[in-house]
């Protein structure tokens, strides 16, 4: 018989024997790092008929995410979000995000048409 329940810390994980809120067998698997490279693409569909420019595969978690987003909206002068780890600024500044993010230091393509 194994330990599932302690009094002390609750609820113990079968596999590794510590308790579930330190159980490291269980923890999240850090996402793939992707290629490395940054890629700027316009996209129209779904957004009817307004082009947006979207970059995907930014380093940086979603406050690092967040950051890039408002220094590229108040560089392009427009607005923008953050979807899904995808930044996308309104209309079409597909230019002047690739020279932003060269100068940055990033390794960056143009995706697309």
């Amino acid at each position: 018989m194994s330990l599932v329940y302690s009094t002390d810390s609750g609820r113990i994980c079968p596999a590794c024997r510590q308790p579930v809120a330190a159980c490291r067998c269980r923890a999240p698997a850090p996402p793939p790092a992707g290629d490395g490279i940054v890629r700027v693409s316009r996209e129209k569909q779904g957004r009817g008929g307004k082009l947006v420019t979207v970059v995907r595969g930014l380093p940086g978690d979603a406050a690092g995410l967040a950051a890039w987003g408002k220094r590229l909206r108040t560089a392009c002068g427009a607005g923008g979000t953050v979807k899904d780890g995808q930044l996308e600024v309104q209309g079409d500044h597909a230019d002047r995000v690739l020279a932003l993010l060269t100068e940055a230091g990033l390794r960056v393509k143009r995706a697309g048409g």
